[in-house]
């Protein structure tokens, strides 16, 4: 798997989705640089549901590749609404995808020896808010990074759960684990998802997240003597897209 140009990527890891909708010309068009999840028909077609937009979306592009239900993908999606000849659903739109970058979605790691908060210092952590994604079987969260280039030693990133989930308490704190592996001058950016853990539905649960970075854009933080760390409520209605 590639690693998305470092100039193409921090335009995303700031935190800025492009988005454009041409109304007052007579057209009804969108374009957009996302991310997003695979999703495939009753006959296994796949499509695409565009973080942030709420819209599905699909093309010959897309459909000539070998993706699973659950993917993650980075994308150039253009969709002209007035032009969509035959759909391959309702509400799944044809469009132009172009670019696409699959990238990680990782299950989290539950590790109760993990005792106390260690990790390498990851170089930059961005977040476009809101941070997690309702999936219809699972709930994701979702950064960019810039990490050391792969070497003999590759980096990691994983999303650790230290213990159980206490019910009573409403509140989960998980670990952002990083290690560098062999540590390089160059360094090479990406998104990566995790999968949280099963919260109850329809109640607030506080997710703590405890990680280290030289810089990030998360904008409800903290910092005491184990790491730094932000906060975010989940609350999983009982049915999601």
């Amino acid at each position: 798997m590639k690693a998305l140009k470092f100039t193409t990527a921090l335009s995303l890891l700031s935190g800025v989705l492009l988005l454009s909708s041409c109304l007052g010309d007579g057209s009804n068009t969108m374009s957009v640089y996302s991310t997003g999840s695979i999703y495939k028909t009753e006959s296994g077609i796949p499509y695409l549901y565009v973080d942030y937009t709420g819209i599905t979306v699909t093309s010959p592009e897309l459909q000539s590749e070998d993706f699973e239900e659950g993917d993650r993908l980075f994308a150039s999606v253009s969709v002209d609404f007035d032009n969509q000849g035959t759909q391959i659903a309702n509400y799944i739109y044809n469009a132009a995808i172009s670019g696409i970058h699959q990238f990680d979605c990782k299950d989290y790691t539950f590790d109760d020896t993990m005792t106390q908060y260690h990790s390498d210092t990851i170089p930059t952590l961005y977040a476009i808010e809101p941070f997690i994604n309702y999936r219809r079987d699972d709930t994701i969260l979702t950064f960019a990074y810039l990490h050391e280039t792969e070497g003999s030693t590759p980096s990691s990133l994983k999303l650790v759960q230290p213990k159980q989930f206490d019910a009573t308490s409403k509140t989960d704190t998980l670990y952002l684990v990083y290690d560098k592996g062999e540590e390089k001058e160059s360094k090479s950016s990406d998104y990566i998802s995790f999968k949280l853990p099963q919260y109850p539905v329809d109640t607030d649960i506080k997710v703590v997240i405890r990680y280290h970075s030289t810089l990030s854009n998360f904008t409800q933080v903290g910092k005491d003597k184990t790491s730094d760390y932000f906060s975010f409520t989940y609350n999983r209605p009982d049915t999601s897209n």
